[in-house]
């Protein structure tokens, strides 16, 4: 083999060095990419499930907040609260004979004059 040759297979085979230095620095930078977009959604993955915690607990907060006005009503419209609040606010009273207005008898004429009317006179009267 002549110095020619040899210097001719020395350049090919640094050229095919430079090939492989080339190819493995291409998948050496594809790898790195591939890592940092794996490291960018795992970290947005985590931003999500602390907005996901977040609205959990919210959830939470507002379900108990709905029982609690839930059982409120429930206690509210009990017929026994609203009779006590009928009663000793608003001072309704139970109807009785004296408490009570009989309308359409026919016996005397107030009873043609309406019911409005007939409330009337017996409230100023």
């Amino acid at each position: 083999m002549s110095r020619e040759e040899r210097i001719r297979n020395s350049i090919i085979r640094a050229a095919g060095i430079r090939a492989d230095r080339k190819s493995v620095i291409k998948l050496l930078a594809v790898f790195m990419l591939g890592v940092f977009v794996l490291i960018g959604m795992r970290s947005y993955a985590a931003i999500i499930q602390h907005e996901n915690n977040v609205l959990a607990e919210e959830n939470a907060y507002i379900q108990a907040e709905i029982d609690s006005l839930n059982s409120q009503i429930v206690e509210e419209t009990k017929v026994t609260r609203i009779e006590k609040v009928a009663t000793e606010d608003y001072g309704m009273v139970y109807p009785t004979p004296e408490n009570c207005i009989r309308l359409g008898d026919g016996e005397d004429d107030e009873s043609d004059k309406g019911l409005a009317d007939a409330i009337r006179n017996e409230a100023y009267n």
